[in-house]
């Protein structure tokens, strides 16, 4: 088991390889901050900011989209409200 778990983390890394940059998380970090910058809303719901990354052009998929979410709420770069709708931190 945790072979597997060291195996999945080695593949997935916060600054991926040159040849796939799209999986980096610094890359989907950044087009998840221009899809809520670019808005005129306040807040988003997770599923239809999803959707609205997709049509940026942005084709990653919603495993890596939940992760990019997890490494800017560790920076401090996006919130939830009291409806976990996901919010730009002021």
């Amino acid at each position: 088991m945790g072979l597997s778990i060291v195996k999945y983390w080695r593949g997935l890394m916060i600054i991926h390889d040159i040849s796939e940059p799209q999986k980096s998380l610094y890359v989907i970090g950044g087009s998840i901050l221009s899809v809520l910058r670019e808005s005129n809303e306040k807040s988003f719901d997770p599923i239809r900011l999803f959707g609205l990354l997709h049509n940026s052009n942005s084709k990653v998929s919603l495993t890596y989209f939940y992760l990019g979410l997890d490494w800017l709420y560790l920076l401090n770069a996006i919130e939830l409200d009291g409806f976990g709708n996901i919010k730009l931190c002021s």
